[in-house]
């Protein structure tokens, strides 16, 4: 009697392993199998359904495609650099609460958290590499800038600031910084040490969104920075400056309502945006997608009315063909992607 009970015991145990080991291979098989789209494709938050999802769009705006379809908040979406996973922000395991990292499939499925121990994570963005991201944390009232590894297993304060932008050789990240004279800053990601960008000397002024040039040459950012900053809001609009600081161009007029969020196709050759329109329709205003060309011109709105927030564009045509490697030095990755 007693052999037959453990017997019995055993083949309980015997038959929770091989359910455990068959619902990791599927997890496993699943991951494998994790495709990039096979065209052109902008990620972006907006309210389809009234509630802030991550969403799949051509270039040119069209065959929208909800991918999280939640009651939840999702927003600041972010493509892995070969275009399998995109990671945004979201509080649906806090619901109404702050905003903590996830990751998903290019299709939507696979919905993970990054980190195991929960805390405001917002605006990540991935190293050219694949195997860090840089995002902004909430802490006794300030932003702080934070770098991790993609497995979670990580994460290093390394600046106070927010808005990170990688860039494409993996050597440094541009971010904004400062209140109430808001900079543009570039941080060493080796040693950690920061320099000041633009303005050149501090001066009341409000930005949001820097944005490195595919060819790491250039960076965009909106700017607003006619006094007093509460009278001129709507004079916030995108520009563009040199790497080192030089050649600053206005790209958008102040002309229209506040312009903001720039976000370079990766031929470097067009900035998309958002800007405040006033819906004749709603009797109030909401955030719409334009198009300018990168040297400027006459802005181009992209897709059909909504409320939307830019996030992130990948092609096929301009990222490496296979899934990055931790031994891949990212000076080589960052040259690949420039000369695709």
């Amino acid at each position: 009697m007693f052999d037959a009970n453990v017997k019995r015991f055993f083949n309980r145990l015997l038959l929770i392993f091989y359910i455990i080991s068959f619902l990791l291979l599927c997890q496993t098989i699943e991951r494998i199998f994790a495709k990039a789209p096979d065209t052109a494709k902008i990620v972006l938050s907006a309210t389809p359904n009234g509630d802030w999802d991550i969403l799949l769009m051509n270039p040119d705006g069209s065959e929208q495609t909800n991918l999280t379809n939640n009651a939840a908040l999702d927003y600041y979406p972010a493509w892995s650099p070969t275009g399998e996973q995109i990671l945004f922000s979201s509080d649906r395991d806090r619901f109404q609460g702050s905003l903590d990292l996830y990751l998903m499939d290019a299709d939507g499925r696979n919905v993970r958290r990054v980190f195991g121990k929960s805390k405001e994570r917002v605006a990540a963005v991935w190293s050219p590499d694949g195997t860090q991201i840089a995002y902004c944390a909430r802490e006794q009232g300030q932003s702080v800038l934070y770098i991790g590894t993609i497995d979670g297993r990580k994460e290093e304060r390394v600046a106070f600031g927010c808005g990170p932008a990688w860039s494409p050789d993996g050597t440094e990240i541009a971010f904004i910084t400062g209140l109430p004279g808001m900079r543009i800053a570039i941080l060493n990601v080796e040693t950690h040490r920061q320099k000041f960008l633009f303005p050149p000397e501090a001066q009341p002024s409000w930005m949001e969104k820097v944005a490195w040039s595919p060819a790491g040459d250039r960076l965009a950012f909106s700017w607003l920075h006619r006094v007093p900053l509460k009278d001129f809001l709507e004079t916030q609009t995108i520009y563009t400056l040199n790497r080192d600081g030089g050649d600053l161009k206005q790209i958008v007029p102040e002309a229209g309502l506040r312009a903001v969020n720039p976000m370079w196709s990766p031929d470097g050759s067009v900035l998309f945006y958002q800007q405040l329109i006033m819906d004749k329709a709603l009797a109030k205003k909401r955030w719409q997608i334009f198009r300018v060309a990168a040297i400027a011109g006459e802005p181009v709105e992209v897709g059909p009315s909504g409320w939307y927030s830019l996030g992130d564009w990948f092609d096929p045509a301009f990222a490496l063909p296979v899934s990055p490697q931790p031994q891949l030095l990212t000076t080589i990755w960052g040259e690949v992607k420039k000369n695709p």
